[in-house]
């Protein structure tokens, strides 16, 4: 065991200097859901999803970020009402999942670069 917490515990040091690309799969964020088997056609496809970054880190204001990784003060397509927040036929929220308050739920990452 003490030779597995090592090198997890110098992984954790660094960490915060990973500069990746990724998204979130499950629940998948709305970004991702045009991708989907089951939305095909019904949602708009973000070929960037997995670079959202709320405009990088010299954008942000003040360290506030845009809900789903948009610019806190850019345009906020995948917000309620955004490009892809919305299914474009009858204007419905397009939500990836559904939770009871204070539920534990899973989640799943999918890292797509790690330069």
């Amino acid at each position: 065991m003490k030779s597995f917490a090592a090198p997890v515990l110098a992984l954790a040091a660094v960490a915060h200097l990973a500069d990746a690309h990724g998204r979130l799969v499950s629940p998948p964020h709305r970004g991702y859901i045009g991708k989907l088997p089951q939305y095909k056609g019904l949602v708009p496809i973000n070929y960037s999803d997995n670079g959202l970054s709320a405009g990088g880190i010299g954008q942000t204001s003040g360290g506030k970020n845009g809900i789903c990784g948009d610019p806190y003060t850019g345009v906020r397509e995948h917000e309620t009402g955004g490009v892809y927040g919305r299914f474009p036929q009858h204007r419905e929220k397009v939500v990836g999942a559904c939770y009871a308050p204070g539920s534990t739920i899973g989640v799943q990452v999918q890292l797509t670069a790690n330069h």
